[in-house]
């Protein structure tokens, strides 16, 4: 299960490559393995099944030396760097592409939210501070994915900065039709939830386990996603632990891609009360499946109630999320099937936008 930055260069990449030729840089393991992934060569070029070109660095040559050579040697016009704060893939290449005079774009991807620099602030603000008054800033192009991350970006670097918005683009589907699968079953008094999320604090599980406790009815909470910080999953599971007989939690791992169409067409809602999303796929994902979600009021997504397509909600009132909570536990047939329509629709008009695209295109044009 990718995160949303790789997802969102992923689906970027697919989408434009018919107008610029891209290469990929990055390592050779997922954030929290140590093994190489399979059939690819570390510290070299390769040409994926897809096409795509990618260069793989080995936690052993990933240094300045050796990314400064690859820089050097390689032709390109743009680098597109897919991070705020990554030591390797973000501080370094500044300081070699600013030599270089190459026109650089960077996408926050989120982390420039409030909620996001509030998390180990003591190492961020510094590197923020830095980065503001230093002459590489004059010289990027950020990249908002929507108009309260193009605030953020300000806030943080002033209103001198270039910032270009262009919303994420959704997974290429090459004719994604409006496929129902099996109607859910759904009775009043009952409910199945979903969360599809990396158990970290910024996605706010303890939170969402926190208003089930207080929840009535007949519920049940799926919970998908690999552990990256392993204290906050201590606090989770000691809630877990303590959770009332009506309500049943599993949690089952990381998410196998394959399956994650199969998991939204058979939960009721998605669950994710996350503390900030750039742009939260898997909330997109999961409307397109026709599975309504109920959120913060922190991501993209927003006014789903009018929509019938979920709730996005403050976190601060937690009284309203535990209400949208029983509204769905609530539901009987007929009305949870309008909502999953709704959620369904609701998606749809993003994805067909026309604009998306043009968007995107814009960011690389000077």
């Amino acid at each position: 299960m990718a995160g949303g930055p790789i997802q969102s260069s992923y689906n970027l990449i697919t989408h434009l490559k018919d107008y610029y030729d891209f290469s990929v840089v990055t390592r050779d393991t997922d954030y929290t393995d140590a093994v190489p992934y399979k059939n690819i060569k570390s510290d070299a070029w390769n040409i994926l099944p897809n096409g795509m070109r990618v260069y793989y660095f080995s936690q052993k040559k990933l240094n300045i030396v050796n990314m400064k050579r690859l820089v050097e040697t390689e032709e390109f016009d743009i680098a597109y760097l897919n991070s705020m704060y990554s030591p390797r893939f973000t501080i370094m290449p500044l300081f070699l592409l600013g030599k270089l005079k190459k026109q650089v774009i960077v996408a926050p991807r989120g982390m420039l939210a409030p909620s996001a620099i509030a998390i180990k602030s003591w190492k961020k603000r510094p590197f923020l501070l830095w980065l503001k008054n230093s002459s590489l800033v004059k010289d990027i192009t950020f990249h908002a994915a929507s108009v309260q991350e193009e605030a953020h970006i300000r806030n943080v670097f002033g209103n001198q900065v270039t910032v270009k918005m262009a919303p994420n683009l959704p997974h290429k589907y090459d004719s994604f039709k409006t496929e129902r699968g099996a109607e859910r079953k759904k009775e009043p008094g009952t409910v199945h939830f979903l969360s599809v999320a990396r158990i970290s604090p910024e996605k706010n599980l303890l939170y969402a386990l926190e208003l089930l406790q207080k929840a009535q009815g007949s519920i049940k909470f799926d919970i998908y996603g690999p552990v990256y910080d392993y204290p906050y999953w201590e606090k989770c599971k000691a809630v877990m632990n303590r959770m009332p007989d009506n309500v049943k939690v599993n949690y089952y791992g990381p998410l196998v891609k394959e399956e994650t169409p199969e998991r939204f067409k058979t939960a009721h809602f998605l669950l994710m009360p996350t503390r900030g999303e750039n742009f939260g796929h898997t909330i997109l994902e999961s409307m397109m499946y026709g599975c309504p979600a109920i959120i913060s009021d922190q991501t993209p997504w927003i006014k789903l109630q009018e929509a019938k397509a979920g709730f996005d909600l403050p976190l601060d009132n937690r009284a309203a999320l535990i209400s949208a909570v029983q509204s769905a536990v609530a539901m009987d047939a007929l009305e949870y099937s309008i909502w999953s329509e709704g959620a369904r629709q609701f998606a749809f008009g993003f994805i067909n936008n026309p604009q998306l695209l043009q968007q995107s295109l814009d960011i690389f044009k000077n």
